[in-house]
């Protein structure tokens, strides 16, 4: 004999989850630079000429937090307004870059310093996609001009949102 589930109200309910993004890093992914672990949630793009320029970026691993065939519903991601950030004078920093657990596409969302996350910080590029992976963020800034020989940005932290069911 089959038992067959029926869903609850509570299994439709969307849920969310804030972390701070020191929280859950795994520090084994993190070493891409092993002199920068002991500050987890910092992450910095440095370059010797101008363009575009990448972070070295952070995996934040959510499969312990969110629960197993939970469905994304949006990410939310955004810089708090006491966060320590730093760049040089001709550095800005755009968006934040979120990979789905080694997947190569990514959704863009602008960087933005705040306490009051709007829709801007917001994406549902993952939508009904697994929450409870390890998802790859990075920052993506440009350098327009050279200042210091060695120019970029350092983030000490940010914080980001997932809604899912």
């Amino acid at each position: 004999m089959h038992q067959i589930y029926i869903p609850t109200t509570d299994d439709y309910k969307v849920k969310s989850i804030e972390v701070p993004i020191e929280d859950v890093l795994d520090t084994s992914l993190y070493a891409t630079n092993p002199t920068n672990t002991s500050i987890l949630s910092k992450d910095f793009a440095t370059s010797k000429t101008t363009g575009k320029v990448l972070s070295i970026g952070q995996y934040v691993d959510l499969t312990k937090v969110i629960p197993a065939k939970s469905k994304v519903v949006s990410i939310t991601i955004y810089c708090p307004t006491d966060t320590r950030v730093t760049q040089s004078q001709f550095t800005t920093i755009d968006n934040y870059l979120i990979s789905y657990d080694g997947s190569p596409s990514s959704a863009t969302v602008k960087f933005q310093k705040t306490d009051s996350p709007t829709s801007t910080s917001k994406t549902t590029f993952f939508k009904d996609k697994d929450a409870n992976v390890k998802w790859f963020v990075q920052l993506e800034g440009t350098i327009l001009k050279q200042q210091t020989g060695m120019d970029g940005f350092t983030v000490f932290g940010s914080k980001m949102i997932i809604e899912y069911k």
